[in-house]
Formats: C-alpha cells, structure tokens, sequence
C-alpha cells in the first residue's frame, strides 16, 4: 500500500515525537535550588538537590565536594571585609547521607530512591557563617561509563549580617510604613528666635561700633604734644603755690625747683639733664642752639640747689624767691619761638 503525503508527514511527526522524548528521558543532570536566597549569618537553610539519571546501574556516586570551598561573588568589591571562599556546614542528618567529614554519596545509599522513576529529590540542610554572595554549585555525578553529566546553574545565597536584618522572603516586599509625624517644639522655630535676637542687638553694637570709633577719634585730638616751656612754667606754677620755702622746706622746693629746670632742659634741648652734673649740662648745651647769654642764670641756680642739696647749705630767704622768678624769667627767654600755643578748647 502507498503511503499518501499526508500519512508520511503523520509518521514524521510522530517519529520527532518518540526522538524528543526520548532524549529528554535519556537527560542526566542533577540541580541544587535553594529555599531562600537570602538569609542572614549563621541560619540554617535548605537546598533542594534534583537528580536526574536515565541509568540508574551507571551511577557510582554523588560529590559534593564543591560545597567545602564556595566561591564569594562580591570579594572582588571587597577585599578587606570579605572572605574570599568559606564552606558550607552540613547541619545534623540529611537524606544524602553527607556530613562535614563525608562529602560524598556511595550509589549504595541511593538503593530504593529511583522505584517510581528516573528524578528524585532530596534534600540537604546547612548554614554559612561568612557574609557575601555565595555560589553553591550542582554536585559531580560519577559513573561506570564516564559519561559526562551536564553542570546546570549553581544556586546563588545572599548572606548578610545579623545587624543588618532582612524580610522573610527576599522576594516578598515589605508593608509601607507611614511617617510618623513628630511634635513640634521650640527648636523648629529657634533661627527665628537667632534672627529676631540679632535685629534687636544689630542697633546697639551698630551705636557701640560708632560711639567707639567716635572716642577714639576724640582721644586721637587729644594726644596733643605740650610744648617743653609750658609744661615747665606750669610746674613752676604749682611749685609756688605750695609756698614750700615760707614754710621752711627749703630743700625741697629747691630740689623741685632745679628738676623742673633740668626736666625743661631735657624737653626742650634734648641733653640728658636730670643724670648730669652741672658742669655736664653746661658742656652739652654748647652744641645745642642754646643762648650762652643765659649760662649765668643757669649756672646760678643750678649751683645754689646743689649747695642746698649736698652741701646742707642754707641760703638767704630772699634767693628762694629770686630763683623762682630767675626760673619762670629763663624759660620764658629759652622757649621754642615756633612751637604753637597748646589748643584750650578740646571740646
């Protein structure tokens, strides 16, 4: 009998039917999932392990060896903290049989698991105590005929720190919590307590800044140079009122009388007059612009308050008088002609 067209696609079909199935039934592998692929330090997870086999007689055992040195994904972005490779603790009894010292499963305790097929699944329980992102890869499947088992996606475990917290499930998101609206109180308002604090202070240090300045500018008119006579004919003044000599203090108002004279001598001729003798301020002043016209005088009264002074001489009553105008009448005759009349009016 001929076969029409249509037949030969049916039995084609069918063909490419009984092929897929058979390869997809004839498909070796074995797979780890994990329950979660998040956890925190420490805790104890779950890994599905999927097996897979067309020939059961072929199998000689299941490695898991790959378990003692994980790999950590984010050591490169962290070398410091991180730890680079950790092993996967066996937690108590599993169904492979493995444990930490026995990383492997002999065919013999497989015997029974494949009755109502060609895939079981069992499963392993452990626990990481490095965080990172761990890769747990499929375990090695060894056989009689060499024949090599495909290496599908290792299952890929976030372990994070304790302190850092994390949802049940990675994968389920979180409630929405509301803000919680805080009480006001005196600090949400305090930069308007600073500004209305420094507008009312600004006007005063404003009028302290002024009133200083303004001070200080008064002191500056101030610090006006008296003229030397003026400071001696001032002295001099104040050394008559006191009437030393009529009350019997002659010594004094002579000692008084001639450091008025030799302060004057200082002031206005620039000589060191109240450390030197009188002979010593006779040979400085020949180098200033000095009168010697009026060396007598000077000479006089400076001689005669040494003898008081030193010698405990005691002149007649009448020369206290005549040094005090002799003094006043020297000054008044040495003074600077340029030296302009101090300013009375400081106000």
């Amino acid at each position: 009998m001929l076969l029409d067209s249509s037949m030969i696609k049916e039995i084609k079909y069918i063909l490419l039917l009984l092929l897929i199935g058979n390869i997809a039934f004839s498909q070796n592998s074995i797979s780890v999932t994990a329950q979660q692929d998040t956890i925190l330090i420490g805790d104890h997870l779950i890994i599905d392990v999927v097996l897979r086999t067309d020939n059961v007689n072929d199998l000689v055992s299941i490695d898991f060896t790959g378990w003692r040195d994980l790999i950590n994904l984010a050591y490169p972005g962290d070398t410091i903290n991180l730890e680079k490779n950790t092993t996967a603790v066996i937690i108590g009894n599993n169904e492979w049989g493995i444990s930490d010292q026995y990383f492997s499963t002999p065919v013999e305790a497989m015997e029974g698991w494949f009755k109502n097929g060609n895939t079981i699944t069992k499963q392993i329980k452990i626990s990481i105590y490095d965080y990172g992102i761990w890769v747990l890869p499929s375990p090695k499947i060894t056989n009689k005929s060499g024949k090599r088992y495909p290496e599908l996606e290792p299952a890929r475990i976030w372990v994070i720190p304790a302190n850092m917290g994390m949802a049940q499930d990675s994968m389920e998101l979180m409630p929405i919590k509301y803000i919680i609206a805080e009480g006001e109180s005196w600090e949400d308002y305090k930069i308007w307590f600073y500004l209305l604090g420094f507008a009312l202070l600004a006007p005063l240090l404003v009028k302290l800044f002024w009133g200083r300045k303004k001070d200080e500018e008064i002191a500056v008119e101030k610090e006006i140079i008296i003229p030397a006579h003026k400071k001696a004919l001032t002295a001099l003044q104040s050394l008559k009122n006191e009437e030393l000599w009529q009350s019997g203090n002659i010594k004094k108002y002579q000692s008084e009388l001639t450091d008025i004279v030799r302060r004057y001598l200082e002031d206005r001729f620039d000589i060191n007059a109240l450390e030197m003798t009188t002979d010593e301020i006779s040979r400085a002043l020949r180098n200033k612009d000095f009168d010697t016209k009026h060396s007598v005088t000077l000479q006089r009264i400076l001689t005669i308050a040494d003898l008081v002074k030193f010698a405990k001489a005691t002149p007649p009553l009448e020369i206290n008088a005549e040094f005090m105008d002799e003094a006043v009448a020297f000054v008044e005759s040495t003074k600077k002609e340029d030296v302009e009349d101090l300013k009375t009016d400081m106000n």
